[in-house]
C-alpha cells in the first residue's frame, strides 16, 4: 500500500511554532507548491487519504486500464485536451534488421 504523502515531501518540522512544512507538485501546471500547516491541520489533511477498514480500491479500471489507452487518447483528442506527458503505449516502429552477407 502506498502512503498518501511520501515522507520525502516533508521538509521541516518546527516544534516551537507547532508547524510542518511540506510541498506537492501540481500536475496541472507542473509547478511545486510549498505549504506550511499547523500539526493538527496537517494530520487532518493526511488522514483523509487513509481508506476505511475493509474498503477495497480498484486500480486501473475504465479509462485508466492498460487496455483502453487508445480509447483515452481518442477521448483527449475529441475534447481538445493537451496532455503534459505522453501516456500512450504506441511506440515508434523499430527499424528492420538487415543481414548483409558479403
Amino acid at each position: 500500500m502506498q502512503v498518501g504523502l511520501p515522507w520525502l515531501k516533508i521538509e521541516s518540522q518546527n516544534k516551537e511554532s507547532n508547524t510542518i512544512s511540506w510541498f506537492y507538485n501540481d500536475h496541472k501546471d507542473e509547478k511545486r507548491h510549498d505549504v506550511t500547516n499547523n500539526v493538527i491541520d496537517f494530520i487532518n489533511r493526511l488522514i483523509i487519504h487513509i481508506p476505511d477498514y475493509h474498503f477495497l480500491t480498484t486500480r486501473y479500471y475504465g479509462f485508466y486500464a492498460n487496455a483502453s489507452k487508445k480509447t483515452l487518447d481518442k477521448v483527449h483528442a475529441l475534447l481538445g485536451i493537451k496532455k503534459n506527458k505522453d501516456y500512450s503505449r504506441e511506440k515508434e516502429p523499430k527499424p528492420l534488421k538487415t543481414n548483409s552477407i558479403n
